[in-house]
């Protein structure tokens, strides 16, 4: 592991980072549902405000539930006059919720946003505030270069991100050592290591296949690996490339059908929501489980068994031999983070509060501090930072090239829908590379 001053290591962080600035489907939870704090958003007495804020972490006792949580404590006690009711539900039930309100125009305060085509769909409905990005610029807030871009439509500004976003690849260090499985570094490690966990009954890696966006993750990373590209298959997307005519997105499907036949994925892994894969990789039913740096929290996280977090490392997505990309070529982008809502009945508290939430003191240093994500702002090390934390802190600032957005959510709704319903039907069949291509093509037409 390379090693870094702290000041060092925070200056390279924002050059790595620079070019990172699109959008993503990520970010979920291993939780339900939490019940909110009760309350109407109305006033509650002379003086008094009551915020709504919808948030996708109902786990609010660790990770990035604790440090949102943490925050909204803070500013209330700061600010006695207002009180912050939060609803929370898990990603896939968040997210219809949140279309639900949209349609209803419910006076919601602030909520959770993911950038990209959903929080597009949340701007053409007129249902999120417009954002001034000159008050965000500045020491208060540090916000890396870049990372609004997932955030702007038609030149203006509409939500702020939480974090860097980037995918990587737990996995558990014993079951590796105890079954003599070598930790993959290329394409060929990475079907051995899960033909040998097969023959061990292990499920080699464990993935959120109801929820589909990881397979579309997925597929972008392995297309990188072959053509060295990080903007090809955001090329395919703008009808600048085909996906049915580059023989790297025809390699790249062919990967993803190796990876069917062995078995990499769990078994019933199509039926498997996030908090599922998570379950089954934190209980070491599962060796790996490929998701994104903002799952840092496992590591401190003591909801978790003991001897999973001792056990617990990250390596980068390994590359193929005859491939041109780099293992420190990085799939990162950011993704979720937070909105005014236009129907607010407190659109001046909600502001504030809202500037407060996203100060560099606040989310950015709650987050990192409690090693729970890797936040989009620049952030000072404590020295007191996991193996995780430091290892998932080296694959970015070693980056030697990052996407800035993940393809499935760079064209329109509809296209997300079409690519994400391709991913599906071809791995829950025995459907041919060539077929996933024609489909993936045919989104990209009809966006």
């Amino acid at each position: 592991m390379v090693k870094h001053s702290k000041w060092a290591r925070a200056s390279i962080l924002t050059l790595a980072i620079a070019s990172v600035g699109a959008l993503s489907a990520c970010g979920g939870s291993n939780s339900s549902n939490t019940a909110s704090d009760g309350g109407s958003g109305g006033d509650s007495g002379s003086g008094k405000v009551t915020l709504r804020f919808f948030s996708n972490l109902p786990d609010r006792k660790s990770g990035q539930g604790l440090a949102e949580q943490t925050v909204i404590d803070h500013y209330m006690a700061e600010n006695p006059n207002v009180k912050i009711d939060v609803e929370t539900l898990a990603e896939e039930p968040f997210k219809n919720k949140l279309k639900a309100y949209m349609s209803s125009n419910e006076p919601l305060d602030i909520t959770m946003v993911h950038g990209g085509a959903e929080l597009n769909t949340l701007v053409q409905a007129g249902y999120v505030r417009e954002l001034d990005p000159k008050e965000y610029e500045g020491e208060k807030y540090n916000f890396l270069p870049g990372v609004y871009k997932s955030f702007s439509f038609n030149g203006k500004l509409y939500g702020l991100p939480r974090n860097s976003d980037y995918e990587v690849i737990y996995y558990n260090k014993k079951l590796f050592e105890d079954n003599g499985v070598k930790v993959p570094t290329t394409f060929t490690e990475l079907l051995d290591a899960a033909k040998a966990f097969r023959d061990k009954g292990i499920a080699p890696m464990s993935i959120n296949g109801k929820d589909l966006w990881s397979f579309g993750e997925m597929f972008q990373n392995v297309v990188q690996r072959y053509s060295g590209d990080q903007n090809l298959i955001l090329d395919a997307v703008d009808k600048k490339k085909k996906f049915t005519e580059d023989e790297n997105f025809l390699k790249a499907a062919q990967f993803l059908q190796q990876l069917r036949d062995v078995k990499m994925f769990q078994d019933s892994f199509m039926t498997a929501d996030y908090g599922a894969s998570q379950n089954l990789f934190t209980q070491g039913k599962a060796a790996m489980w490929y998701m994104g740096s903002w799952e840092a929290g496992m590591a401190t996280n003591e909801s978790l068994p003991e001897d999973f977090r001792n056990n617990l490392g990250v390596i980068q997505f390994p590359v193929a031999e005859d491939g041109k990309g780099k293992i420190d070529d990085l799939l990162a982008w950011n993704g979720g983070g937070y909105a005014l809502v236009s129907s607010s009945k407190h659109p001046e508290e909600a502001k504030k509060f809202f500037d407060y939430l996203m100060s560099a003191d606040q989310w950015a240093k709650t987050a990192w501090d409690t090693g729970a994500a890797v936040p989009a702002q620049k952030y000072e090390l404590t020295g007191k930072e996991s193996e995780v934390q430091k290892t998932l802190t080296d694959i970015l600032v070693n980056a030697t090239s990052t996407a800035g957005a993940s393809f499935i959510d760079y064209g329109t709704p509809k296209y997300k829908d079409d690519t994400q319903n391709a991913f599906g039907k071809f791995f829950s069949s025995n459907e041919k590379p060539e077929q996933l291509l024609a489909d993936l093509q045919a989104a990209a037409d009809s966006q």
